[in-house]
């Protein structure tokens, strides 16, 4: 079964188009069995009926009166008449009409006819029937006397498979050009950039379709507004308190003893780490991408995050890289103390090729189940057990960097490592890098 890949105009078309040739293919053969064919015959018939009409009169006519009925046969038939033998080659034709005139003349005279043809013509040796021997030789025109009814109709299914095709493709075109604007706004929608409302166009099916999509789009925008205003007020409101009590925590902390005053100090702090990452999840990022001297960056970010930790690189080392630099890091940071945090170590590995950068943050511990590795950046997910302890964080570090990849345009996936551990890697599009001479 063929199967189209593409736009919906593309494949809607290819499929219109296909039929249309079938219809044309169908329809050639069809006037060929039904048309061609009988008017050929019948025109082969006709042509034999006016040469065999055409010798007997001849031989029937007295001699004064042959010259002059030779030039009304020519302007009346189209054909030439002469006693006078030529030598001329034997005619070679593809067409099958001169096969079926041929066979008529045979059916007409009893007898074999011989062909001969000159520059224009095609000739016919015909004997005469009292005493048999050569006697009249009659040329007729070498262009198929049924060609314009043949041109004609051949034409007109031609034309009309191209008015079918053409009609379909506007047809397909004014559905599809909605069709495509509403997936590229929902693509927009998607990629967190500027949205522009649909226009309301096209058939009834497809306005109401635009309309909704639009609506939705309005009531979720206003949505993500309305959690992050409410998630950023929490915050605010819950700050404020958590100052009070560190505050009365430090000045209360010789009462509480030291053990108390820690642990209550740690909670704390967990719960400002918790405000920080809600917010932040439900904001995402507006950052404008720059053009950022990548290697140099990188480098700089990953000693900032973890001194001296081990960096691969592969591929040139002098490129500028169109990201978001804030965004970028948050990800690299958030990978990083995960690793670190779950598995004690981490190395990265960063491959430049020619449509793509490719940044892997590896470990050696326990590794991520594969069944796992989708749920794991989903808002608030822990699976310590499978990573080994227990460990007092919001839950939101990977869907963070999981909102922001997809934010951005980049993708993330998880693997495993080699000897044992969980390879993490975030990939760029190549057509964001721009190479700078070193």
């Amino acid at each position: 079964m063929i199967e189209f890949r593409g736009s919906l105009l593309t494949r809607t078309t290819a499929v219109f188009a296909l039929a249309a040739t079938a219809i044309v293919a169908s329809a050639l053969l069809s006037i060929n069995a039904l048309i061609v064919q009988p008017l050929m015959q019948r025109a082969a018939n006709n042509q034999a009926a006016t040469i065999e009409l055409a010798a007997n009169t001849y031989f029937e006519l007295p001699a004064d009166r042959r010259a002059e009925f030779e030039l009304q046969v020519l302007v009346d038939h189209g054909l030439l008449v002469s006693t006078i033998k030529q030598d001329m080659p034997p005619a070679t034709w593809d067409a099958s009409y001169f096969s079926l005139l041929r066979g008529a003349l045979v059916d007409r005279f009893g007898t074999d006819v011989t062909f001969y043809e000159d520059e224009e013509h095609y000739w016919v040796n015909l004997p005469n029937p009292t005493s048999g021997a050569l006697e009249l030789q009659i040329g007729f025109s070498s262009e198929l006397p049924y060609l314009t009814q043949q041109i004609v109709g051949f034409a007109v299914v031609i034309i009309a498979a191209i008015i079918v095709m053409l009609a379909s493709y506007i047809a397909v075109r004014r559905i599809a050009r909605p069709l495509q604007r509403a997936s590229n706004s929902t693509e927009r929608f998607r990629e967190r950039t500027t949205f522009e409302l649909i226009p309301v166009e096209g058939p009834r099916e497809i306005r109401t379709l635009t309309t909704n999509l639009n609506q939705m789009y309005e009531e979720i925008t206003a949505l993500l507004e309305n959690r992050t205003a409410l998630l950023a007020g929490i915050s605010h409101d819950i700050r404020t308190p958590l100052t009070r009590m560190r505050l009365a925590l430090e000045i209360n902390r010789d009462e509480l003893g030291d053990s108390v005053a820690d642990q209550l100090a740690n909670d704390l702090s967990q719960m400002d780490e918790l405000v920080e990452n809600a917010l932040e999840y439900a904001r995402g990022t507006q950052e404008t991408p720059e053009s950022v001297p990548f290697h140099s960056f990188f480098t700089s970010l990953v000693d900032g995050i973890v001194a001296d930790t081990r960096i691969e690189w592969e591929g040139e080392h002098q490129l500028e890289l169109e990201l978001a630099p804030s965004a970028f890091s948050r990800v690299v940071t958030n990978l990083v103390l995960n690793a670190v945090e779950h598995a004690g170590d981490v190395s990265l590995f960063v491959v430049v090729n020619y449509d793509r950068v490719a940044i892997h943050v590896r470990d050696h511990g326990s590794g991520i189940p594969e069944e796992e590795r989708a749920r794991v950046f989903r808002p608030f997910y822990r699976m310590d057990s499978a990573r080994g302890g227990e460990y007092r964080h919001s839950g939101l570090g990977l869907a963070i960097v999981k909102q922001l990849c997809d934010n951005f345009g980049w993708s993330i996936t998880i693997g495993e490592n080699e000897g044992g551990g969980t390879d993490v890697c975030v990939t760029i599009a190549r057509s964001n890098v721009a190479l700078t001479s070193p």
